[in-house]
């Protein structure tokens, strides 16, 4: 009787399921530490970056496993090849030093947000810049395997001094003490970290560092495994939420925990 046959043909039915039809899965790659606000780990995974990711994707059939490593280990399963199909984020701007161009090979079509960088100094300072001289006789603080568009050069030939650090807290603390004269980052997680990390925020002040590192965009990152599809659905999802403004609420919502 054919009934009899039903179980195996569903088996057969499903061993022949074309594999578009099953669930993508993402290796979503993320930094242990010193990329707060984008990457909070300790906090069900949260930050900026993974907030979008994870409503992005949340209507589709992808699913994101977690991953988190140091960030040199980070790039190095990016090169490896452990995960096949991971995503994390990056920028156009990142092209130097080679190895940590990979952040930069596999852009989504669509931006997240745009980032500025800013000198974090002790509010007693009197330090300014107006070119990349001023900063030749000075002593900076930068992050380990951070990319510096337009200074990588100078710091990796050593015309510039800096002290490197694997978090914004060491970096902060180091100014504070005096021990350098001035921090570069991002002005968002600088923010968040000074809160955060329970620093009295009128010890320091930003001075715009836009003239030296302009403005530039963050993605999220692809390897070269992640299919085509897969990448438009996401960009779709992500053209989306800046049409509602989610975007926007997800990185409002970062910074007030670090205005409170």
């Amino acid at each position: 009787m054919l009934y009899r046959h039903y179980p195996i043909l569903t088996f057969i039915f499903l061993i022949l399921l074309p594999i578009e039809n099953q669930a993508d899965e993402l290796s979503y790659l993320t930094i242990s530490s010193q990329a707060e606000p984008f990457q909070i780990i300790g906090h069900a995974n949260k930050g900026i970056i993974t907030d979008i990711l994870t409503e992005a994707v949340s209507d589709s059939d992808i699913q994101l496993n977690y991953y988190a490593y140091p960030f040199t280990r980070y790039i190095r399963m990016m090169h490896k090849g452990t995960h096949p199909n991971w995503i994390s984020y990056g920028s156009p701007a990142w092209k130097e030093p080679a190895q940590l161009s990979i952040q930069s090979k596999n852009l989504s079509h669509e931006k997240l947000f745009d980032v500025t960088h800013v000198l974090v100094i002790r509010d007693d300072s009197d330090f300014r810049v107006n070119s990349i001289d001023d900063l030749f006789d000075v002593t900076l603080v930068t992050l380990t395997g951070f990319n510096y568009p337009g200074l990588d050069q100078y710091l990796v030939d050593h015309k510039i001094e800096h002290i490197e650090v694997s978090s914004h807290k060491r970096a902060l603390a180091i100014i504070e003490n005096r021990r350098a004269v001035a921090f570069i980052a991002m002005k968002k997680r600088a923010m968040y970290s000074i809160k955060v990390d329970k620093f009295t925020p009128s010890h320091f002040k930003f001075i715009n560092f836009s003239n030296i590192i302009p403005s530039y965009a963050i993605h999220f990152s692809y390897s070269d495994g992640v299919k085509a599809k897969t990448k438009q659905e996401i960009d779709k999802a992500l053209v989306s939420m800046k049409e509602s403004g989610r975007i926007e609420q997800i990185i409002s919502f970062y910074l007030r925990q670090s205005e409170r």
